[in-house]
């Protein structure tokens, strides 16, 4: 498997929870009396910076991260060239500066509401996610 080259410096931050850990959640939610009515965002409990999240991924694959990143203003004009042209001569651009701008915004959300109020405690963390997505992916070949 190839890996990509990131774009950006990878500081920009997330917020991952594993679907095991939403499906308890939901549940949770579902059964506990004080979440009726609320909103609560479920996560890991972390924040992560895409680069971390790119680091745990390879990990899990037992892959090497990539060592360079493409520097996100002058890759940013080059798709945005890429997309002018691409729509010139009737075509959808294969990226598009959205794609990059959700790629490398920093969005990171608070669930500790759902820990401190209902109890929640995820039970996957950032690395065990990874390597337990990997497992199953593996187990369908």
């Amino acid at each position: 498997m190839k890996t990509g080259i990131p774009i950006g410096n990878g500081l920009n931050r997330r917020t991952l929870v594993y679907d095991k850990d939403v499906g308890q959640a939901a549940v949770l939610a579902v059964s506990h009396p004080a979440a009726a009515g609320r909103v609560f965002n479920v996560t890991d409990g972390r924040f992560h910076t895409l680069n971390e999240i790119i680091e745990s991924i390879c990990s899990a694959l037992s892959h090497k991260p990539p060592r360079l990143s493409l520097p996100l203003g002058p890759t940013r004009a080059l798709i945005g060239l890429i997309e002018k042209g691409s729509h010139a001569v009737g075509l959808k651009p294969p990226v598009t500066r959205a794609i990059i701008d959700k790629y490398t915004e920093d969005i990171a959300v608070n669930g500790s509401l759902i820990q401190k109020e209902l109890g929640f405690v995820p039970q996957y963390d950032l690395n065990a996610g990874w390597v337990e997505t990997i497992r199953e992916r593996d187990s369908f070949k």
